[in-house]
């Protein structure tokens, strides 16, 4: 296919390798994922949002510490069965606040942290089937990762 003015709004080999969930638990692997890294947002001109979706393939706690944005953040829980999307095949518990409150879930979902809002750990637990997850804020800065206490 010939090459026109909007290949400029197209990222391709997208595909990365990501190490374990949990440097502790190194056999707990997720499956290659897409992600908005820098060097990919260099190649879409003007895109800035931060993302990645992934397949979470076994159970375990997420690497993350605790930490807020300063800017909403959104997380994606999406069952891989197309034939009972409502069923994640999983628990997750997802801890809010300096207080670690805690919220579980097995069905497909979606989680909003307002800004400045701490967040994690994150834990998978009584995984039957791999599911997407995804977290995505709308701005691309990288420092806005900051560690929660």
């Amino acid at each position: 296919m010939a090459k026109n003015s909007y290949e400029k709004y197209i990222a391709r080999n997208v595909i990365n390798v990501m190490d374990s969930m949990s440097s502790v638990r190194p056999e707990v692997q997720n499956s290659p994922y897409v992600t908005s890294s820098p060097d990919l947002l260099k190649v879409i001109e003007g895109a800035r949002p931060n993302f990645a979706l992934y397949y979470v393939l076994k159970e375990g706690m997420f690497l993350e510490r605790p930490h807020y944005h300063t800017n909403d953040e959104y997380l994606m829980f999406i069952s891989s069965d197309p034939h009972d999307m409502k069923n994640l095949g999983a628990v997750v518990q997802v801890a809010f606040g300096e207080e670690w409150g805690k919220v579980e879930f097995s069905t497909s979902a979606l989680v909003y942290f307002p800004k400045n809002l701490q967040h994690m750990p994150l834990h998978v637990k009584n995984m039957k089937r791999p599911f997407l997850f995804g977290h995505f804020w709308p701005m691309g800065e990288e420092t806005n990762f900051h560690p929660g206490k």
